[in-house]
């Protein structure tokens, strides 16, 4: 699982749901299989086994939603775990960010220029 450090909520697909382009958001944490992510050796972080997670559209912009997809070895779909706690996605550059630094279940998750802010890191549990 990977918990926001502002929120003390976790990375989660919304609505468990397992359709490709399904959005993220933030969740109480509860072990979910749609909380469950795995960093794997091609950077990639995936849930229910076969979906990554995803910049929408291969998205490189600020405010690009993050989604899960079934996994394709694209960019767009590779992250760096960083040591200050921030998750990069690897062809924009981009924090994996909570949305206005909203704190709230249901709060999207999206991509946007690293701040340094709680709302960007994130902690492995």
């Amino acid at each position: 699982m990977l918990r926001g450090v502002a929120s003390h909520r976790c990375l989660d697909v919304t609505g468990a749901s397992t359709a490709n382009n399904s959005p993220t958001e933030i969740w109480d944490c509860n072990a979910g299989g749609n909380q469950s992510w795995t960093l794997n050796s091609s950077k990639q972080l995936v849930v229910y086994g076969a979906k990554c997670l995803d910049a929408s559209g291969g998205g490189t912009t600020a405010g690009t939603a993050v989604v899960i997809y079934d996994c394709n070895g694209g960019a767009d779909q590779q992250w760096n775990l960083n040591s200050d706690g921030t998750v990069t996605n690897v062809k924009s550059g981009l924090c994996l960010d909570v949305t206005g630094a909203a704190t709230a279940n249901g709060t999207p998750v999206e991509l946007w220029n690293c701040t340094g802010g709680g709302n960007q890191k994130w902690a492995r549990q």
